[in-house]
C-alpha cells in the first residue's frame, strides 16, 4: 500500500512537472509574439515620426529658399536669443 501511494505521488510530480513546463512554453510564445508586435508597433512609429520630420525639413527648406532675408534674419535672432540664454549671466 505505501509503495502505491509513492508511486502515485511519483507519477503525481511528474504531471505536475510537465504541466508547469506547458505553462513555460506557452508564456515564453506569448512574451514572443507581444514583443514582435510592440517592435513592429515601434518601427511603424518610428518611420511615420521620420516621415513627419522630413516633410517639416523639406518646408522649412522651401520657405528659407522662398524668404532667404526673413530666414537669415530669424537665425540671426534665435543665435542672439541662445547666447543671450546661455552666457548672458556671464561678462
Amino acid at each position: 500500500m505505501a509503495n502505491e501511494d509513492v508511486k502515485k505521488l511519483s507519477d503525481d510530480v511528474t504531471e505536475l512537472k510537465a504541466g508547469f513546463t506547458r505553462i513555460a512554453e506557452t508564456l515564453a510564445d506569448l512574451v514572443r509574439q507581444r514583443g514582435q508586435e510592440a517592435a513592429t508597433k515601434l518601427q511603424g512609429s518610428a518611420e511615420d515620426a521620420w516621415g513627419e520630420a522630413k516633410q517639416t525639413f523639406e518646408g522649412v527648406k522651401q520657405k528659407i529658399h522662398d524668404e532667404p532675408v526673413t530666414a537669415v534674419f530669424a537665425a540671426f535672432g534665435i543665435g542672439m536669443l541662445l547666447g543671450i540664454l546661455l552666457f548672458g549671466g556671464r561678462r
